[in-house]
């Protein structure tokens, strides 16, 4: 008897191995990798190169991993075939939106998409960037997927099962997997859409919640120093350091700029290299002093060591956080906001058009530093993010055509002239709007941007924030330069990064140097051509070195 209900559980479990939903699943499976594999690029061929390398545990863990999230997607899709309709409304609906949002980080930077990436999504974009993202981001070959999935879905009658059960256990499995792995799987170990999807949403609270959100440690008052002197720190945005004509651009892109120069005002140290490709990490970095060589991060320093408002705070000055960007705090940690006297969000400088937000921006920093001594600015302009077309009035464009109302991929040259003409018409109506020339000697700006751009100058599709593999060293070609009426003892010959202005303003701040709670890069106040080192920045997590990875930026 025992011999008869085996035999008969081998031949349900063969009925069920091979019934047409089955196949169907399995065939659609294979369908979708091979299409994948050919209009998408999934580098499963870094694997192998794991394997060359001698990296065994990550090449065969990588295609374990690949092989179960193949399996999972298998199951979910025979799932849906023998569902309800009902349910399958549901099936069909997650899968369009993993395709929807995995076609389109493919697009823009030829991966499938990190955790890094929600919290972008979800914390860090305005509306506008948001709205932004999806139009440029839009990839229509995900409609042939969908369609193929809807069609194949609707195929077969529907079933009277425990369709939303089966859904809830699939989703359970996937929770599990990816909460078992999710130090290991940011960015890495690809399969397919769906599952790339399911990933980042999974992994993404969990990893979350491994911040570091407790306050920073502390810094030694002096409340003896009376501060004689005003600092002016300004993080622009997508500037490209070789666009400008300062540093030898063939465009006058920076008339106003020229015109500080000439007077002596302004110490220029050329195209400098960024902390990272992306904003918030590298704001990040600049806003503790950190630098690429002390990356990666595994233990959250970046979040505990102090913030540059700490040591202005512990030196008397009056803080101010002006933000041309975004209504709601985004940098460091919550406990941060308590050493920022002044925190000005965007709707602060709101304007009639768009475009001049940088310039009202500028007019409140006159008001601050015109008639008093003692402050100190962090400064977040609105800058040329992609769309370019969004920084400039028509009225405004020299260079032609500029195809103001295309996205991303443009030719080069039509998104070149839309770019020169949104970064020419902003720092000067920014620049122009600074009344340099009746700011007290005693004031002295700093000045930099988050990021450089690619300009699809090699093809690619996103304009920064690229994946290892995908960067361009334009991403992270920035300016740096001082503007102060005092005369400066400098050497702008050194080759400089972001890493030496965290010194620099502490050097501006008379922060004694033997209580400094970090060893931090150079001041340019001190450093010397002969000090030149090679300089990095960093891609990636910056929390994992399996995920992120520092590159040269001097070849």
């Amino acid at each position: 008897m025992s011999s008869t209900l085996f035999q008969r559980v081998r031949i349900a479990g063969k009925t069920a191995l091979f019934t047409k939903e089955t196949l169907a699943a399995v065939l659609f499976l294979v369908v979708l990798i091979a299409y994948e594999m050919t209009v998408l690029r999934v580098p499963f061929r870094h694997y192998f190169q794991n394997l060359q390398r001698g990296e065994f545990l990550i090449g065969f863990g990588a295609m374990l991993i690949v092989f179960a999230s193949w399996v999972w997607a298998g199951l979910f899709f025979r799932a849906s075939l023998l569902s309800s309709y009902a349910a399958r409304i549901a099936y069909f609906g997650l899968f369009a939106v993993a395709a929807s949002f995995e076609y389109g980080y493919q697009r823009a930077f030829f991966r499938f998409s990190t955790t890094e990436d929600l919290r972008i999504a979800l914390f860090d974009a305005t509306a506008q960037q948001r709205v932004d993202s999806v139009i440029t981001y839009a990839n229509w070959l995900m409609i042939i997927p969908c369609v193929a999935y809807a069609t194949l879905l609707f195929s077969f009658r529907g079933k009277r099962r425990k369709s939303w059960l089966t859904l809830g256990l699939l989703l359970a499995v996937l929770i599990g997997f990816y909460g078992a792995i999710g130090s290991y799987v940011s960015g890495h170990f690809t399969a397919v859409s769906l599952t790339a999807f399911m990933r980042t949403i999974i992994i993404s609270p969990w990893k979350w919640a491994r911040n570091y959100n407790g306050p920073r440690e502390m810094v030694a008052p002096h409340p003896e120093h009376r501060p004689q002197n005003n600092i002016v720190f300004v993080i622009d945005e997508s500037i490209r350091g070789d666009h400008l004509s300062i540093n030898g651009y063939s465009r006058p892109t920076t008339p106003h700029l020229d015109y500080l120069g000439k007077q002596g005002w302004l110490y220029n140290w050329g195209i400098a290299a960024a902390g990272a490709t992306c904003s918030f990490v590298s704001d990040t970095l600049l806003f503790t002093g950190m630098a690429p060589t002390q990356l990666p991060d595994s233990g959250f320093q970046v979040r505990k060591i102090p913030s540059i408002f700490q040591y202005a705070k512990a030196m008397g000055y009056q803080t101010h956080f002006l933000d041309a960007q975004k209504d709601d705090y985004w940098l460091g940690t919550s406990f941060d906001r308590a050493f920022f006297d002044n925190w000005q969000p965007a709707s602060s400088f709101d304007s009639a058009n768009g475009f001049d937000r940088d310039e009202a921006l500028a007019k409140r920093i006159n008001e601050i530093v015109g008639s008093s001594t003692g402050q100190f600015i962090w400064v977040i302009k609105l800058g040329v993010h992609y769309p370019y077309s969004r920084a400039f009035p028509p009225s405004a464009t020299e260079w032609k055509p500029d195809a103001r109302s295309g996205h991303i991929p443009l030719p080069n040259e039509q998104l070149i002239n839309e770019y020169d003409n949104g970064l020419k018409y902003n720092l000067q109506s920014f620049f122009g709007a600074l009344e340099v020339s009746k700011w007290s000697k005693q004031t002295i700006l700093i000045y930099t941007s988050d990021h450089g751009q690619t300009l699809s100058e090699h093809g690619e599709q996103h304009t920064h924030c690229g994946s290892v593999g995908n960067i361009f060293p334009t991403e992270v070609k920035v300016p740096l330069f001082m503007i102060s009426r005092e005369p400066l003892a400098v050497d702008t010959g050194y080759r400089a990064s972001h890493s030496n202005i965290f010194a620099t303003l502490l050097d501006l701040m008379d922060f004694p140097a033997n209580e400094r709670r970090r060893e931090y890069a150079l001041s340019l106040l001190t450093a010397k051509a002969r000090d030149s080192q090679t300089r990095y920045f960093w891609v990636g997590d910056p929390h994992e070195k399996i995920l992120g990875t520092r590159l040269k930026f001097d070849q």
